[in-house]
């Protein structure tokens, strides 16, 4: 297919993450709640902490929550003989697939005695079930508030411009669809992403804001930008553009950053932080900003436009590309990093509709797919993999007319001999 599709019939997966919106939500709603019984009484000061994830989706013009969250507020309270109290109320877990009966309200006391006992008792007999209808109305008014911003609309884009070369090779360019806006503000997401590279720090920032090189990688002499600050910039035929913000050497790169489909002067900001290690080079990806039902689009034109192209035209092959970092540890996981996974289980699963497996996506020209992150063994089976590969060829590309001649890696050695298969 020669067009990107629109999100036809709300048909495919959209997310918006309302976290801070949920913190803020919990520390209202939970603040001054109070009870009592047999003279002792008890009132909730504050949250102190809220931790996890909450969301609210779209998938097959069905609007759906998924949150899992951890959250602690502190409390005062007298028992019948005047014994002030005080102390914590920690909520482990406040799920999307947990029943509200199942929520736990562990009690702390400060300086604890039995002369407290009473309060203690009050928490958990009266204010629990309070506490319980409030946080049983969360999904209902999470829905309410952030619902519209993932209906989208099913019309389509218009269809992207491939951008021609001297070479006779042409790359189409990213792909674009119109945001999302409710009285005329734009409602946005944040895109994060950790990308690995086989070069310097030093080779990754030149990469991203060389004349020379970028013209290589995008396949367009028509592409320009300028290492410094205040410089505007352009790609593809005008798709992309947007002006630099912000420039440490080798360490950072700040981006105003738009596709031309988004709604007139709406740019969004990518701050790109690179940490080179003992072996490659991390680039922390952080987009905000992003209009709402844009965000898998905008994720894949990076991936297939900006990644893919740099890696394939210089060698910078990478282990790996995943929207959150993983380490290689002989250490046990923490409870934290457990449940971490837990959450990001239960996501999967329900974007699958219960099964296992990637998410099918459907944008631009062909189907992609969120892939399942990858195990720490099967990175350290990937690394021992790059250490047999043979070390590749130098050969010439083809630049555009006005840009000079660049060395590049092919990938055509980087099959293993019969006696390494």
């Amino acid at each position: 297919m020669s067009k990107d599709m629109k999100n036809v019939n709300n048909w495919h997966w959209v997310d918006k993450n309302c976290i801070n919106w949920a913190k803020s939500y919990f520390e209202t709603e939970l603040k001054d709640i109070s009870a009592e019984a047999n003279g002792s009484s008890v009132k909730t000061l504050a949250v102190t902490s809220v931790t996890g994830d909450a969301d609210v989706n779209q998938r097959k013009g069905k609007i759906i929550t998924i949150f899992d969250v951890a959250i602690t507020l502190t409390f005062e309270g007298t028992t019948a003989d005047g014994t002030a109290v005080t102390g914590k109320i920690d909520i482990p877990e406040v799920a999307h697939d947990t029943d509200i009966d199942d929520y736990v309200f562990d009690v702390v006391i400060d300086s604890d005695s039995s002369a407290k006992q009473p309060v203690r008792d009050l928490i958990r007999k009266n204010l629990a079930p309070i506490l319980r209808k409030k946080l049983a109305a969360f999904a209902d008014d999470l829905i309410k508030v952030h619902g519209k911003d993932v209906q989208v609309d099913s019309d389509f884009s218009k269809p992207s411009t491939p951008v021609s070369v001297s070479s006779g090779r042409s790359t189409p360019a990213p792909s674009a669809a119109k945001a999302t806006t409710s009285g005329g503000v734009v409602n946005t997401t944040v895109l994060e992403e950790s990308i690995e590279m086989q070069a310097s720090a030093h080779d990754i920032y030149d990469v991203l804001l060389n004349q020379a090189k970028v013209a290589a990688w995008t396949r367009s002499g028509s592409s320009t930008i300028e290492a410094k600050v205040g410089a505007k910039f352009s790609f593809f035929g005008g798709n992309v553009s947007g002006e630099i913000k912000e420039l440490v050497e080798d360490k950072k790169i700040v981006q105003s950053w738009r596709l031309g489909s988004w709604p007139a002067g709406h740019f969004s900001t990518v701050t790109m932080d690179i940490s080179q290690g003992s072996n490659s080079t991390t680039i922390k990806f952080k987009q905000e900003g992003v209009p709402v039902g844009e965000q898998e689009i905008t994720r894949q034109n990076w991936t297939h436009y900006y990644w893919t192209e740099i890696k394939r035209t210089f060698g910078y092959v990478g282990l790996s590309s995943s929207s959150s970092s993983h380490s290689m540890s002989n250490s046990a996981p923490s409870p934290s990093d457990k449940k971490k996974q837990k959450r990001r289980r239960r996501v999967a699963q329900k974007k699958n509709g219960g099964g296992g497996g990637a998410v099918g996506l459907y944008a631009g020209a062909g189907l992609a797919h969120d892939e399942e992150e990858q195990s720490p063994k099967k990175q350290i089976k990937l690394a021992k993999l790059k250490d047999l590969l043979p070390t590749p060829s130098i050969t010439a590309a083809i630049p555009p007319n006005d840009a000079p001649l660049i060395p590049v890696l092919t990938l055509e050695d980087r099959k293993l001999p019969n006696s390494q298969r």
